[in-house]
């Protein structure tokens, strides 16, 4: 990691903690939306997903997704028989593609379940901004060989909090108007 790199995650942090700071500080009256209009909301969005996943029509569409993926594997293996390599590589791009796209439409119906669950729940609740409790991502941290050179990337889940301390909760509510509890 080169030294600009550490200074900016050095201030990141510096940052992040003076946020968890002043949050702590001010408690439950400071973590009211910006005209008063109420609480700030919150939810455990991965708590959610992983309710979603494990409802029957969740379940459904993984299997309607590995049904189609099934259908394009088969599809490629009997139309590359006799291609060169190139027109291979352009086939799987292409099958990529389409399963890319399919998952995005079997997904699509569930974002917009939770979304307007949360927003239902927020209105009901007085909350005129939610908030996830926690910011879930990747992040690619340096590899290095026994020299200490860098050799390439890798990803690693990096979880950083948003609510450090008061709101209100809107998780259980949000799982019980999805009807996945």
């Amino acid at each position: 990691m080169s030294k600009s790199q550490t200074r900016l995650l050095g201030l990141l942090v510096v940052v992040i903690a003076a946020v968890a700071v002043v949050v702590s500080l001010v408690g439950d009256k400071g973590l009211r939306a910006a005209n008063g209009a109420g609480p700030v909301g919150f939810v455990y969005s991965s708590k959610i997903i992983a309710e979603v996943e494990g409802s029957p029509e969740y379940t459904k569409a993984q299997k309607d997704y590995e049904a189609f993926a099934q259908k394009l594997q088969k599809e490629y293996e009997s139309q590359a028989e006799g291609l060169d390599e190139q027109s291979k590589r352009a086939k799987l791009l292409d099958l990529e593609k389409k399963l890319t796209e399919k998952q995005i439409e079997l997904n699509q119906p569930f974002q917009d379940k939770i979304q307007k669950a949360i927003e239902d729940v927020a209105k009901s609740e007085g909350c005129s901004v939610v908030l996830s409790q926690r910011v879930e991502f990747e992040a690619l941290v340096p590899v290095r060989d026994k020299s200490a050179s860098i050799v390439g990337t890798q990803p690693i889940p990096i979880s950083i909090p948003i609510v450090v301390t008061g709101g209100k909760d809107l998780t259980d509510p949000v799982l019980k108007k999805l009807g996945v509890k």
